[in-house]
């Protein structure tokens, strides 16, 4: 991947963090149900989160000009896109545009300088996170989905920030 690309590709890769976090934010604040505000509102932690752990990379990549209002907003309207959806239809859809950008990101992961490399690991690891949490709740286990997002939080929290 040319350079061009790659800085494209990382920049695409923090809006994403952004407007998850403002969707699923959002999609918390709906919610009817009290575990389903609390798994959303989790899943919006993690998005702050890496985007917040990729600021380093973007800044050392001399990444800026990011319209971060519109980014949210981008965040707001698909959480009004979902908005009334039932909750096994959200979920089979999600897994299907998860899955998307586990591959997106695991192959950004692959082919990246060796200075990035633990940062985009990492952000292809919170994808797949959001994956398995998907994947539990489809297969009926909502006592046991936010694991693997709770685990990868509970490794952040952990890690000293740069």
């Amino acid at each position: 991947m040319d350079r061009t690309a790659y800085i494209a590709s990382i920049k695409a890769a923090y809006e994403g963090e952004l407007y998850g976090e403002a969707w699923f934010a959002a999609m918390a604040r709906e919610a009817k149900a009290p575990d389903r505000q609390r798994k959303l509102a989790t899943l919006a932690r993690l998005e702050a989160q890496t985007a917040m752990r990729m600021m380093p990379l973007m800044t050392r990549l001399g990444i800026a000009g990011i319209d971060e209002a519109a980014q949210r907003e981008k965040g707001i309207r698909l959480a009004q896109r979902h908005a009334g959806q039932s909750w096994p239809v959200f979920i089979a859809w999600f897994i299907e545009e998860i899955g998307r950008f586990v591959t997106l990101y695991d192959e950004l992961a692959r082919n990246t300088a060796p200075e990035d490399a633990a940062i985009l690991a990492e952000l292809a690891r919170h994808e797949r996170a959001l994956l398995e949490f998907a994947r539990l709740e489809a297969e009926g286990m909502p006592d046991r989905s936010l694991e693997p997002v709770l685990a990868l939080l509970d490794m952040r929290s952990s890690m000293s920030m740069p």
